[in-house]
């Protein structure tokens, strides 16, 4: 569909972190990122998710096609010279916003300065307008809200429509995708191939207790459903998508290199009783109470 294309094309632009990605990495690379030639990925998770009356509004600030045509018409009414006022120009600003905003949905209190000249040849004064734009739960990133006769005003011509646009601001701790909200889990060798519990505070101020109970790799991923970000539409919500990042050691000693290599060497199914022997001596002193070298870090 031509205008969710173009819809897409404008949400990305008008973007300037996925504007930097696309110019940089091409769309294939923005929507699923590419290998960085170190074993990872480069670019961002990003999906396009809009209705066709959500494009519709985006372009022309209603979902009532009827309210479109009579802007069509009052536009085409003026070039071929009705007598009616000219309209004045659009003004459009940024309307930053935080996830947790998005989350709840929020009222932003908002001012715009225009210029105004009330009567032909006279003094233009300045106006300062105060306005509130209601975000709802799981607003779009660039999201357009439209205030109608908002623009400057002088004699003879119509005051302009004032735009704001949604500009999500960039959170610490979470990136967002569409509906769904991205947690990337920065863990060590240890925990990776052994198991941990990540603990992750989300936007409503839970924490999350999620198990990692198997072995995990670089860019693998876990889906925790139902924990992202609230539907538009008020269909329940995005999933939560934990990608997976391992964080390796600088160095090892020989030591370490050797207790590694004969961890990994020991028999997964049915070792010997010496073996077993060997395997409940070393774990003993490993972690004795007072002399062991675990102390500290069992159980994190």
């Amino acid at each position: 569909m031509i205008f969710e294309r173009i819809a897409e094309a404008y949400d990305v632009l008008s973007n300037r972190k996925l504007k930097a990605t696309f110019d940089l990495l091409g769309e294939i690379g923005l929507k699923d990122g590419v290998p960085d030639g170190r074993g990872g990925r480069k670019g961002g998770i990003y999906t396009f998710e809009a209705s066709p009356m959500a494009i519709f509004k985006q372009f022309f600030g209603t979902d009532n096609p009827y309210e479109a045509l009579m802007v069509i018409q009052d536009a085409f009414e003026k070039i071929g010279g009705s007598g009616k006022p000219e309209l004045g120009a659009q003004r459009t600003y940024d309307l930053p916003v935080t996830l947790e905003e998005i989350f709840h949905g929020a009222h932003k209190a908002v001012t715009h300065t225009r210029k105004v000249q009330r009567e032909a040849g006279g003094a233009i004064e300045s106006e300062d307008r105060s306005l509130t734009v209601a975000v709802p739960p799981g607003c779009k990133n660039g999201r357009r809200f439209v205030f109608e006769r908002e623009g400057n005003s002088k004699p003879g011509v119509e005051p302009g429509a004032v735009v704001f646009v949604v500009e999500t601001v960039r959170h610490d701790v979470f990136a967002r995708s569409g509906d769904d909200l991205v947690y990337v889990a920065k863990l060590g060798v240890v925990d990776a191939l052994c198991g941990t519990t990540l603990k992750i505070q989300t936007l409503d101020k839970r924490t999350l207790a999620i198990p990692v109970v198997e072995c995990v790799d670089a860019n693998s991923q876990k889906i925790v459903g139902g924990e992202g970000m609230p539907r538009a539409d008020g269909s329940g919500r995005g999933d939560l998508i934990i990608i997976f990042e391992i964080v390796m050691p600088n160095k090892l000693t020989p030591a370490q290199k050797s207790l590694v290599r004969a961890g990994f060497f020991y028999p997964g199914k049915q070792p010997s009783p010496e073996q077993h022997a060997a395997s409940v001596a070393f774990l003993n002193a490993a972690n004795h109470g007072s002399k062991g070298w675990t102390i500290g870090f069992a159980g994190k």
